[in-house]
């Protein structure tokens, strides 16, 4: 089910973040009532952003901040979005899809002066008052700053049985490089043994996006974020669904330099040393998120999807990383004709398709021990001398 929300953007007449109708041409004030009834002019600063010969489009969830004490000596989330804010500058992406965003999350994001100049952003609330203007937040949620206008914005909502889910995805229409192009910025549910679940998810909000009239007749489609494919053996469901994945796309493919088949991993504990530290003992390495775009769009990759937020924050603090997830970006040009997929990518997908799905069981000794040696870095921390 698919609800409208309302973009917003910083006005520095108002100093402050506004709504604005979808669509509206940043160039233009717009004329707000005050509270005494009298009409306010806001200047709103946002020039329209000259169309490129190429767009990036990043995704990262971020690790929320509403974990209970213990989980945040280990995560340290006020060190990490002090960097989130920074690298949104250095990144800069033309839409950012956010996941496990929290309203303090969103507060420090947009205290920035970068994204006050630059971005329109799906939400506005306050962290003290649990309140905001779209109702998109709950402990956490999705999140998209964009360069260019929403056209359209919506949250939709999985309603049925089967894919239920508290987290709402965003959708948002926008113009890349010339072409009408939907982003669905998502995250699945968790836990392995919902991989059903999932692949019903995505299937539900490909049909529920395509079928609704201000997204449907859009002509590049992206489902992007957090989809929590723990195991290879989902991939079918990217092909099931007619979709690319286009960290395959360019790197599965049998054409240099587009063939070095590095996994991709996002979720790595071997590389990410804040994960051991708040889920002892863990030690796998899945490729968690994914960009995909749905076949025939009339966008196609420009340059590699490539990994990022994948060092440490701080010299200072080795451990302490930006995600327990590292981000994914890419590179997209607007295509000659329609884009098909790379046959050798989607041999590798439909192989992964076919393998049993991974198994990770460790004994109660070794959990045993990794939570006694964790509860001692625990305590070290909390006196200061770790």
């Amino acid at each position: 089910m698919l609800r409208d929300i309302t973009p917003i953007v910083f006005c520095t007449t108002a100093n402050n973040w506004v709504e604005v109708p979808c669509a509206q041409t940043p160039n233009v004030s717009l004329t707000r009532k005050k509270q005494t009834g009298s009409d306010e002019s806001l200047s709103m600063e946002h020039g329209m952003k000259q169309q490129n010969d190429f767009e990036r489009i990043s995704t990262l969830n971020i690790l929320a901040d509403c974990w209970p004490f213990f989980v945040e000596l280990a995560i340290c989330s006020k060190l990490r979005y002090e960097w989130l804010a920074r690298e949104v500058r250095r990144l800069d992406a033309t839409v950012l899809c956010l996941n496990e965003v929290s309203l303090s999350a969103i507060e420090r994001i947009m205290a920035d002066s970068f994204v006050r100049e630059n971005y329109f952003v799906s939400e506005w609330g306050n962290s003290s008052t649990k309140e905001s203007i779209n109702r998109t937040i709950g402990k956490h949620g999705c999140f998209i700053l964009s360069k260019v206008p929403f056209e359209s914005l919506s949250a939709f909502e999985w309603s049925t049985p089967a894919t239920q889910s508290n987290r709402e995805v965003i959708v948002a229409r926008v113009n890349l490089c010339g072409i009408s192009t939907v982003l669905c910025a998502t995250h699945s549910s968790h836990r392995q043994k919902q991989h059903q679940k999932r692949e019903q998810q995505i299937t539900e909000l490909k049909q529920a996006v395509e079928a609704d009239a201000k997204y449907g007749d859009a002509k590049a489609f992206f489902i992007l974020g957090d989809l929590n494919v723990y195991s290879n053996s989902e991939d079918g469901m990217i092909v099931r669904n007619g979709m690319l994945d286009l960290w395959a796309e360019t790197h599965f493919t049998g054409t240099a330099p587009f063939n070095d088949l590095d996994p991709g991993f996002t979720f790595d504990s071997q590389t990410n040393l804040m994960i051991p530290r708040y889920v002892p003992g863990h030690t796998r390495r899945m490729r968690l998120d994914r960009i995909l775009m749905r076949e025939h769009s009339l966008l196609r990759p420009h340059s590699k999807c490539t990994i990022w937020a994948n060092e440490s924050v701080d010299p200072q603090h080795p451990e302490v990383f930006p995600s327990d997830h590292y981000g994914l970006s890419i590179e997209v040009a607007r295509a000659a004709a329609p884009t098909v997929g790379d046959p050798a990518a989607a041999a590798v997908l439909e192989q992964h398709a076919h393998e049993e799905p991974e198994r990770h069981r460790r004994s109660l000794y070794a959990n045993t021990v990794s939570i006694g040696l964790h509860c001692g870095w625990l305590l070290g921390r909390a006196v200061g001398v770790v």
